[in-house]
């Protein structure tokens, strides 16, 4: 199961920052939030909204709802390529 909210902490560590630049970014409003008491939640979509409005790639690998691409697909068997064992022997038509 995929962690769909984070505390500042976590979010910090997601991004590789301080703790206190991700609270900035919660109180001026680029970083939604929800605050629980004296500490806060952000929720997975709000931190990747975040993470890309600020010039990051993709922060986690899929999308949290699983579409028919991400579904693991059975591995088809591929046909090796033959490989030439050698010169062939020719034969020469008999009058």
């Amino acid at each position: 199961m995929k962690k769909t909210t984070f505390t500042v902490s976590e979010a910090a560590e997601l991004l590789s920052c301080h703790k206190e630049t991700i609270r900035r970014a919660i109180k001026d409003g680029s970083l939604q939030a929800a605050q629980l008491g004296r500490g806060y939640r952000i929720s997975r979509a709000d931190l990747e909204a975040f993470w890309t409005s600020k010039g990051g790639g993709s922060l986690f690998e899929q999308d949290s709802h699983p579409t028919a691409e991400s579904v693991p697909q059975p591995e088809v068997q591929k046909e090796k390529p033959k490989k030439p064992k050698g010169p062939e022997q020719l034969t020469l038509p008999t009058s």
